[in-house]
C-alpha cells in the first residue's frame, strides 16, 4: 500500500522527460508537480492520528489505496499540467493519511521482536516505487508511452486495494479501533525530529525526482538513466530491509545511525553534482543506500519510544517528512532553473549534513524527557491496576 501510495509522484519524476515533451513543462514546473503531492501529504499526515481514532486503522489504509488508484486514472487521462497537479494532490492526501495508519497497523499486528524488520519492509516502499517507475522507462514508456505506465500502475493499485485484509483477519492486536494510549508524550522533541526528517526527506526526494534528468543532462541515454534509477532504488530498498532486520537484533542508538546515514548521503549528492557519468552512477547507488535509507529506522525508533501511540507520534514526524519531501524538489527545481544542476546538488549535500545535526539535537531532547515519560507511564499503569482491583487509593 505504501508503494502504490507514493508511486504517482515518482512516476511523474522518473517519466518527466516524456511528460514534459507531451504536456510542455521544464525543471522548475517538475518541482512544483512533485511538491504538490508531498505538500498535500504533509498537511493530511497531521490529521491522520485523529482520523485513525475516528474510523479505525484498516479503514484509513483502504482509503489511502483507493485514492492512489483514482489519482493514477486521472493522471493517465491528463491533457494539461493542471489536471496532473489535481491528480497529484488527491494522491498526496491519500498518501499522507496512509503512512501513519500503516505505522499504527504494524505497531498493533506485528510482535515487538519483529517490528524493526516490518518497518524496514514498509519503508522499502519508497525506493521500490522509484524502482518500478525507473523500470517503466525502458519496458513501457519508451515502446508504449507514459500513459501506458500510469495505466499499469493503476491496475496494480487496485490489486493492492483488494488485498488489504480485514481487522478480524489481522487478529485482536490489529483491531480497527485504536487501543488506549500507553502514556503521554512530549511534542517538542518530535517537532525537532520532524524538522531534521524534513531536511533529510527533502534531499532524498530531490534525488528521486531529479536523478534521471540529471543523468540525461550529463549525457547518459534516457533508457540507461532509467535502469540506473531502478538499480539504485533496488539497492536502497534492500538496505532499508537490512537495517530493519538489524534493528531487531542489535541494541544501539538508532537515531544516531539515522543522522550518520543522512551525512553520508550528503557525500553522495555531491557526487551527483560533478557531471561525470561514473560518479553520478556511484552517487546514485550510495545516495539510495545511505541518504535515503533511514526512513524505516526513524519510524522504528520513534514508535518504540511512544508505545501505544504510533499513529499520533508518527503523524508529527511523518508530517515533517512530507513537508521536506515537498519543499526539496520545489527548491531544487528553482535552483536548477536559476543556476545549474551542479549548484543544486551541492546545496542538497549541505542540507543533508544539516539534517543529521538536527536529528542529533532532537534525540537529545527526547532522551532528556525519557525518564519523566517512563515514570508517568508506570504511574498510569499502577493507577489502572488499583482501579481494576478496587483497592482504595489510600492503600
Amino acid at each position: 500500500m505504501t508503494t502504490v501510495g507514493v508511486l504517482p509522484a515518482y512516476l511523474v519524476g522518473v517519466l518527466s522527460v516524456q511528460l514534459s515533451a507531451d504536456l510542455g513543462f521544464g525543471p522548475s514546473l517538475l518541482g512544483v508537480l512533485v511538491a504538490s503531492f508531498f505538500a498535500t501529504s504533509a498537511v493530511s499526515a497531521f490529521t491522520a492520528g485523529a482520523l485513525v481514532r475516528r474510523v479505525g486503522t484498516v479503514a484509513v489504509v483502504r482509503l489511502s489505496a483507493g485514492l492512489a488508484a483514482a489519482s493514477l486514472v486521472v493522471a493517465l487521462l491528463a491533457r494539461d499540467v493542471a489536471v496532473l497537479v489535481g491528480a497529484l494532490v488527491v494522491a498526496g492526501w491519500g498518501n499522507g493519511i496512509g503512512q501513519p495508519a500503516s505505522n499504527d497497523l504494524i505497531a498493533r499486528a506485528v510482535s515487538m521482536p519483529r517490528q524493526g524488520l516490518a518497518y524496514g519492509l514498509k519503508q522499502a516502499a519508497i525506493p521500490l516505487a522509484t524502482l518500478l517507475a525507473g523500470a517503466a522507462i525502458p519496458l513501457v514508456a519508451i515502446p508504449l508511452g507514459w500513459r501506458a505506465a500510469f495505466a499499469i500502475a493503476a491496475g496494480l493499485t487496485v490489486v493492492v486495494l483488494l488485498s488489504v485484509p480485514s481487522a478480524s483477519r489481522l487478529g485482536t492486536r490489529a483491531a480497527s479501533q485504536p487501543t488506549e494510549a500507553a502514556g503521554p508524550f512530549r511534542r517538542a522533541p518530535l517537532f525537532v525530529l520532524a524538522a531534521g526528517l524534513a531536511l533529510g526527506a527533502g534531499t532524498g526526494n530531490a534525488m528521486g525526482s531529479f536523478l534521471v534528468v540529471t543523468a540525461v543532462d550529463a549525457g547518459i541515454a534516457p533508457s540507461t538513466a532509467g535502469v540506473l534509477a531502478a538499480v539504485a532504488s533496488a539497492g536502497g530498498a534492500a538496505m532499508r530491509v537490512v537495517m530493519g532486520w538489524l534493528a531487531d537484533r542489535v541494541r544501539t542508538r538508532w537515531l544516531l545511525v539515522v543522522a550518520a546515514q543522512m551525512a553520508l548521503g550528503g557525500m553522495a549528492y555531491a557526487l551527483l553534482g560533478t557531471g561525470v557519468e561514473a560518479l553520478i552512477a556511484a552517487g546514485a547507488v550510495l545516495g539510495y543506500c545511505t541518504g535515503w535509507a533511514w526512513a524505516g529506522l526513524s519510524t522504528f525508533a520513534i514508535t518504540r519510544m511512544h508505545h501505544g501511540m504510533a499513529a499520533q507520534a508518527t503523524s508529527i514526524t511523518q508530517g515533517g517528512m512530507g513537508l521536506g519531501a515537498a519543499a526539496g524538489p520545489l527548491l531544487f527545481g528553482a535552483v536548477v532553473a536559476a543556476t545549474s544542476y551542479a549548484t543544486a546538488w551541492y546545496g542538497t549535500a549541505a542540507f543533508a549534513v544539516l539534517a543529521g545535526v538536527v536529528i542529533v539535537i532532537g534525540r537529545r531532547m527526547l532522551m532528556r524527557d525519557r525518564p519523566a515519560l517512563v515514570e508517568a507511564h508506570r504511574a498510569r499503569r499502577a493507577g489502572r491496576t488499583r482501579r481494576r482491583r478496587r483497592v482504595p487509593a489510600a492503600r
